[in-house]
């Protein structure tokens, strides 16, 4: 978004995305009869259900994706992806930089942007926020001995970042090439506060360029040799000395650091976690909920009429973990929260039919960029040949998930693109609910039921197996749960044995970056701007973001020339080879992409948006 536009962006007039038409004051009035009289809550306090706990409030370690929604009150990027054009806006930073490329000197050639934080960023203790606490951040990213592997694809092309020697507030980011996501990437990671995560200065002993050389990470994380020849000392405080070795051997500072950051004190302590944005936490529990609290004297309180993002209007944020739909209608009934994303369809259809609901909530139908798949596990034996993959795709009654699961609130996809994107491939067939193809893939890739029991077999390995797969699926989710039986019963008249097994979405994300699991019934959310595959589907991503383990050379090959394609037709192209050749090989059968459904307590003026999880808390304002 331009200065311009965001300078005319009236804060207070965001549109809502799916609101609902008004209702006729005559209708108003009977209703409000009948109904009786309603009262709202009046503390400045907004509460948000949420479907499962938050584990962790250290966002940029790998977890459910609760962890970064919460934790984005507490850590602020560079820039916010702008609720309704869904552009990069500044948070952090007075502005969004433009490109340029360097004329002269050792870095002649490369694309460069010029950043400027706010002078009034402040961190909890008082100190500014500066370009050595981007840099700090951006070495946890690139520390070997932390399960980082799905940022480090967004920073390949990240070369430096040259902080200004007369004012610490701006810095230089340099990329040897054109990145599609360089900058999106570089402006939405969290930054963290060096002297609170680093208090011994372990990583400012190491430079930037030795971690993104991985022999010389190796060697920092093995303990042989540091960045000036030597391992820094320890001082008397902060995490490293506390991670010492059970049996008092001294330990390489740089692993201890790493040990130490991922402990509980960062996932969960109000005393230890910290960062520039307008909350603090008060309360932990991941059985509960969380509950933050504005902090006092905020410094974007003292921007915000410059820049509207950093808007922080509830006094209090409350999260509460609630799995079953009964508890959380009864929540909504007695007025006790204030935002309810992720209601099941039949749910959502249910209150917004109810006579007396709208009095207190708007229902609200908001665009997703996310998509529903079946991920495969390509180095099963049953799953590597793609027939197989083909014939469970045409196995799955579309039609049914579409218009009874979903009650119409989904469409078809064929690809990991939303539909919505215009480089989105709609010329592509979608798979077809289709028994006797499914079959006929199937005998194509010699399974057959030699046995007449109705699954079919083959001889691997010089054994006769079955084709039996387990399917994981979040069992607390209605969608997912009737989502997974449909397959199972329609995919059993194909020649397929499917066992269900539901777990917690935690454990679903764990086995599934782990590679223990068959198939997994799973959603993806989608950056709002251009899409990289590199972390999802290029065969260096397999054991990080690449969780079908899926490896072909000519889509690694397209993936590369996409990422530094500049010009866009020819990205475009490139990104509908992509989605042919996915579509064709089905690391992952595509199912369908949703909207997100809410109900909304109408005591507030309130943000909703197609960028997950759909909602901006911080923006709610009491009327």
């Amino acid at each position: 978004m331009s200065s311009r536009r965001s300078k005319s962006f009236a804060f207070s007039r965001l549109l809502i995305w799916g609101l609902l038409t008004s209702l006729p004051a005559a209708c108003t009035n009977d209703r409000a009869a009948r109904c009786g009289k309603v009262s709202f809550k009046t503390d400045n306090v907004v509460t948000v259900r949420m479907e499962a706990a938050a584990t962790s409030l250290n966002p940029i370690l790998p977890g459910p994706g609760y962890n970064r929604y919460v934790s984005a009150q507490i850590f602020q990027s560079l820039a916010l992806v702008e609720p309704k054009t869904l552009e990069l806006v500044p948070l952090l930073v007075e502005k969004i930089p433009s490109p340029y490329v360097v004329k002269e000197g050792p870095r002649a050639g490369m694309l460069a942007y010029d950043f400027k934080i706010y002078d009034e960023a402040t961190w909890d203790n008082g100190s500014p926020v500066t370009a050595h606490d981007v840099l700090f951040s951006l070495k946890i990213i690139h520390h070997p001995l932390l399960p980082l592997g799905e940022w480090l694809g967004y920073f390949e092309h990240l070369k430096a970042l040259e902080i200004d020697a007369r004012n610490p507030k701006k810095f230089t980011a340099y990329f040897d090439q054109f990145y599609i996501l360089g900058l999106e990437s570089l402006c939405q990671f969290p930054i963290y506060p060096a002297y609170q995560y680093d208090p011994e200065g372990v990583l400012a002993a190491v430079s930037l360029a030795d971690l993104q050389d991985r022999t010389r990470a190796q060697q920092l994380a093995t303990g042989v040799v540091l960045s000036g020849g030597k391992i820094p000392e320890r001082g008397s405080k902060g995490g490293s000395k506390a991670s010492s070795a059970a049996n008092g051997e001294s330990k390489n500072p740089f692993a201890a650091w790493a040990e130490a950051f991922q402990s509980p004190r960062f996932a969960n302590d109000k005393t230890a976690i910290s960062g520039s944005g307008p909350y603090r936490l008060e309360n932990f529990d991941v059985d509960q909920g969380i509950v933050l609290v504005k902090k006092s004297n905020w410094w974007g309180d003292r921007v915000v009429a410059r820049n509207p993002y950093l808007a922080a209007y509830p006094e209090k944020i409350v999260y509460r973990f609630i799995k079953e739909e009964a508890a959380v209608e009864n929540l909504i009934r007695s007025g006790e929260v204030d935002i309810v994303p992720a209601l099941s369809p039949s749910k959502f259809l249910e209150l917004k039919q109810d006579s007396c609901l709208p009095l207190r909530y708007d229902m609200a139908l908001v665009s997703a960029n996310a998509y529903a798949r079946v991920l495969c596990n390509t180095t099963r034996p049953a799953l590597a040949d793609k027939r197989v993959r083909q014939a469970l795709a045409h196995a799955m009654d579309y039609d049914y998930m579409l218009n009874t699961i979903w009650e119409g609130m989904a469409e078809r996809c064929v690809s990991p693109v939303h539909p919505a994107k215009p480089f989105y491939a709609r010329s592509l067939k979608p798979y077809t609910y289709n028994i006797g193809k499914a079959r006929r893939l199937l005998a194509e890739a010699g399974w057959t039921d030699t046995d007449g029991d109705g699954i079919a077999d083959k001889m691997l390995n010089g054994q006769r197996v079955k084709l039996a797969l387990s399917l994981l699926t979040a069992g607390a989710s209605p969608t997912s749960s009737a989502t997974a039986k449909s397959i199972q019963t329609t995919a059993r008249a194909a020649g397929f044995a499917i066992n269900i097994v539901e777990e917690d979405i935690r454990v679903i994300a764990q086995k599934t970056r782990q590679g223990d699991y068959d198939l997994a019934l799973t959603s993806v959310v989608l950056f709002p701007g251009l899409w990289d595959p590199y972390q999802s589907f290029h065969s260096k991503s397999i054991g990080s973001g690449n969780r079908s383990a899926f490896a072909n050379a000519e889509l690694d090959r397209l993936i590369e020339a996409l990422r530094k394609e500049a010009d866009e037709q020819k990205r475009n192209q490139l990104y509908l080879r992509i989605q042919q050749l996915l579509h064709d090989e089905l690391p992952e059968i595509f199912l369908y992409a949703p909207q997100q459904r809410f109900a909304v307590s109408r005591r507030f003026n309130y943000v909703l948006s197609a960028n997950r999880p759909g909602y901006y808390e911080a923006y709610f304002q009491l009327k």
